[in-house]
Parts: C-alpha cells; structure tokens; sequence
C-alpha cells in the first residue's frame, strides 16, 4: 500500500532561555547576564552565561483520525546524521526532547500504526521550540454496521478484537475496552444499558500492513456523481444485504462519500485479520468490507464471483467500507 499522504500542523515557536535542564520557563530573565540583558531572550551562540549546548523540543501529539491529545503516540527525532532519539510523552499527549543545539531535525510521530508526515526544524542551544504535531488521516474501517440475528432474544457479549497498534475510534453503542454486553434481538437490534440500537457500530484504524492485502484484483469501475452511493448500494444487495441493510448504508454514505470522478471499489470478504467479532454464544456472521479508491484512472476489472450471504437461522450480517487515497 502507498504511504497515506498525511498532513502536519507545527507551530513554531522559540524563546531563549537559561541553561537549559529539561524545558527551561520562557521568559525566565537570566540573572547570570554579563551584559545587562535580562529578559529572557539570549543568543546562544554568544551568550557565556548560557554555559550549555543542549536546545528543548516540546509540544503536543494528537490524532489520529480527528482525536484529541494522544498519551500512547510515539515522537522521534533524527538529526542530521540519521541518529534517532526518542522522545518521553505524557498521558496528556505532551512530549518533551532534549536534543544537542546547532543542529537540524526530522521529527515524526505515530499511534496506532498511523502517521504524521515529517517536520524539519532547527534547533540552537539554549533554544525551546514548540512543535505540535497532528495526525489528522488514517486508514480505517469506517462505519462497519453489525447486525446480529438470534432466533430469539439472547444475552450477548460481542468484542471486537484487533492488533495492538490499531484502536477502536468510534463505537455506537460504546464499546468499551471490554465489548459490548447486552441483548440481541431477532430483528438485528441490541439492547446495552436498557438502550436499544439499530445495530453495532464501530470504526477501527488500521495497520500499514494491513493495508497491503487488500485484494485489488477483483472489483468495480463506479462513476464518481449523485448515484455512485446508490450503484455500491447494488453491490450489498448483491450479496442479499435486506432492504434495512442496504438503506443503513445509503444514509451512512450518501452525504460522506468524498467527491470523485470516479471510484474503484474491491469487495474484502475476509476482515477477520483487521478487526476479529470475539462473541458468546457465538454465531455465524458474513461480512463484507468495501475498499474504495479514486478511480479516475479506473482499468477494466474482472468482476467478482458474488457468493451471497448465508443467511438461514440463527445468524449475523456486516458491511463496511475502507476509503483509501480519498480526502474527506
């Protein structure tokens, strides 16, 4: 899979402080000054009082898809040598890099198996710079829509189970770091906390290496405009997706598909390795992924052998979509 074209936002921002040991206070006079100077603001190249050769990279990591602060992202910095140093990050998302001055950096992020794009900043002795990094995109399983059809009422757990560099990102009912708990019902709603909903609905983000089986040799050629949601609708109903299905996926889809010309779409039907359903009692369940790409440059396709779903008995049914190299 091509890298994602990620996008960065770092504020820079630099103050001179006293000898730095971990992050100085800006602002902080430097009472040590031999020439008067006390407010804070020195050049380090020409300061004595300074006495270090260290400069202070801080700032805050968030993401991805959308999220806040991130405690679990990782920060590195490589110099100009290619040496790699790591960065301490807090719970809040706050890290913090002591790094030797007079040098020029490549800082990076990651969490979850998602990734910023690459900052450069140069960084003097005696120097604070303040970078917040942003990983604002992800590939994701957006919007899988969990029907569970018992043949009667039954108590349920149902976890969804994934790697440890992806993440739950969104969840209706919230899933928890347990899964959901409840009561599925033959019409395929569940019940959590005496509130009953639809379906199950999740989002998780996925692991570059994930990205790299998706199958592309079997798929679709859909015009990009007003009915491309309505033609990939034709796609579930294919594989006997029921009326309700099929319009969940329509309102999910009609006003979120990003805009192209034209869209290459490529069935998944085996997902189990993105995101596992762990439940108890267990059921069967069919479940159908789509990837869709830009298809402007759309070649001729094989179409796929479509194997409708079994749907006898006691059973569950799933749909999704995976948007790749298509901005929101």
């Amino acid at each position: 899979m091509q890298k994602m074209e990620w996008a960065l936002i770092a504020v820079l921002g630099t103050g001179l402080g006293a000898c730095l040991e971990g992050k100085a206070e800006i602002g902080e006079d430097d009472t040590g000054s031999s020439d008067g100077d006390t407010d804070g603001d020195k050049d380090a190249d020409t300061d004595p009082a300074c006495g270090s050769t260290q400069g202070f990279v801080y700032g805050v990591v968030s993401g991805p898809s959308g999220q806040g602060p991130n405690g679990d992202a990782s920060v590195w910095a490589w110099d100009e040598d290619g040496d790699q140093t790591a960065a301490e990050v807090s719970s809040d998302g706050t890290y913090e890099l002591n790094v030797e001055g007079g040098e020029t950096y490549i800082l990076y992020a990651e969490a979850y198996g998602c990734y910023s794009g690459d900052v450069e900043v140069a960084v003097e002795a005696c120097e604070e710079v303040e970078v917040d990094i942003e990983i604002v995109d992800c590939d994701v399983a957006d919007k899988p829509n969990l029907y569970l059809y018992p043949e009667v009422d039954t108590k349920m757990a149902v976890r969804v189970d994934h790697g440890r560099k992806q993440e739950i990102v969104a969840s209706d009912p919230p899933h928890g770091d347990d899964g959901w708990f409840g009561i599925a019902h033959p019409d395929g709603t569940f019940t959590q906390d005496g509130d009953r909903a639809p379906f199950l609905f999740y989002e998780v983000s996925l692991a570059p290496w994930q990205g790299r089986t998706h199958q592309r040799e079997a798929g679709w050629c859909i015009a990009g405009g007003p009915d491309a949601v309505d033609e990939m609708a034709k796609i579930l109903e294919a594989y006997d997706f029921n009326a309700g299905e099929v319009d969940d996926f329509v309102e999910a889809w009609r006003h979120d598909l990003p805009p192209a010309r034209a869209y290459s779409v490529y069935p998944q039907r085996e997902v189990a390795h993105m995101a596992e359903l762990v439940m108890a009692p267990e059921l069967p369940v069919d479940r159908l992924w789509l990837l869709v790409e830009e298809g402007s440059g759309c070649a001729p396709l094989y179409e796929p052998d479509v194997v409708p779903m079994d749907r006898r008995g006691a059973h569950g049914v799933e749909w999704g979509v995976i948007l790749h190299g298509l901005g929101r």
